[in-house]
């Protein structure tokens, strides 16, 4: 098999890990909510509602960040 036959078989509309007509979907999508969200409003019901809370997720950032490319080893998650 040569390079072009694998060029055939793929989808021209798959350009990486998505395609244009769902990028353009996700764009529609979020312009939208925000257009008719109170954002403000969703932003204050997110915040923590007290000092421990607000702890869980600092934790829960500094976690999930451990896990990303980058994180120094031993501090990800599920790792010995």
């Amino acid at each position: 098999m040569t390079d072009k036959d694998t060029d055939k078989d793929k989808d021209p509309r798959v350009q990486g890990e998505g395609d244009y007509r769902a990028a353009r979907r996700h764009r529609r999508d979020v312009e939208q909510f925000v257009a008719t969200s109170d954002t403000e409003q969703l932003a204050r019901e997110a915040a923590p509602r007290s000092e421990a809370e607000h702890q869980e997720m600092l934790d829960a950032e500094r976690q999930g960040k451990a896990g990303a490319k980058g994180g120094k080893p031993g501090n990800r998650p599920n790792e010995r």
